[in-house]
């Protein structure tokens, strides 16, 4: 019988227990001897990530491994805290841009959400530019993703993020408003209370570390 689901205080110590035991096996090997180093840790982030992405991007069944640009824009639009007014001329703008487009790799999409995880650097580095009086316009993003992000940013993907967030088509983003929605996006909306359990299996997480730091910092009795 397979381990049941449960993350609600009220059910049980199930996920919890699971959890635990899967990650310290994880990190420290069978024996749990083995030392958990930054780098591996970053490893396992990286690898949670990219994963956690693959399904969002599969849920969109693409075709040839590739996905539509209004599934991409959907991906870009969710949990960014859009109005729903604005959300739906947002979304006609982009079907109005790519009635037959090509669609995106997951490739381009990841590099894209890689770039967006940079957003606190990337927002400084726009600043800069803004500063100097250039624009944020397709080749600034493509620079900026080079520089901060160490990503290449497809002339494809932009065309996409140009046509959701460039209101006026004069070929420039707003910098305050592209970077406040996908600050946004980031969090996922994961810092409200409706989190589906997400912030307590976080909880989960760090108890199982410091649990298993103790044990192995206190000499057995």
């Amino acid at each position: 019988m397979g381990m049941r689901h449960r993350d609600r205080p009220t059910t049980g110590n199930t996920l919890k227990s699971g959890l635990c035991s899967a990650l310290t096996t994880y990190f420290f090997g069978a024996d749990l001897k083995g030392k958990l180093t930054i780098k591996n840790f970053l490893e396992f982030q990286r690898k949670l990530q990219h994963d956690v992405l693959k399904l969002e991007f599969e849920r969109h069944d693409p075709v040839d491994g590739r996905i539509t640009e209004r599934q991409f824009g959907g991906m870009l639009l969710a949990y960014s805290g859009v109005q729903s007014k604005k959300l739906t001329a947002m979304q006609k703008q982009l079907k109005k841009h790519f009635k037959e487009g090509k669609g995106l790799t997951f490739q381009e999409v990841e590099n894209f959400f890689t770039f967006l995880k940079n957003i606190n650097d990337v927002d400084t580095a726009l600043s800069f530019y803004h500063m100097a009086g250039a624009s944020l316009d397709k080749a600034t993003m493509q620079q900026v993703a080079r520089t901060v992000a160490k990503v290449e940013l497809s002339d494809h993907v932009c065309d996409v993020v140009f046509a959701l967030f460039d209101c006026d088509g004069n070929g420039e983003l707003s910098n305050k408003e592209f970077v406040s929605i996908m600050k946004q996006r980031l969090m996922r909306g994961l810092e409200k209370p409706k989190d589906m359990g997400f912030t307590r299996l976080m909880q989960a997480m760090w108890k199982c570390a410091q649990e298993t730091a103790w044990d192995f910092a206190l000499p057995k009795q």
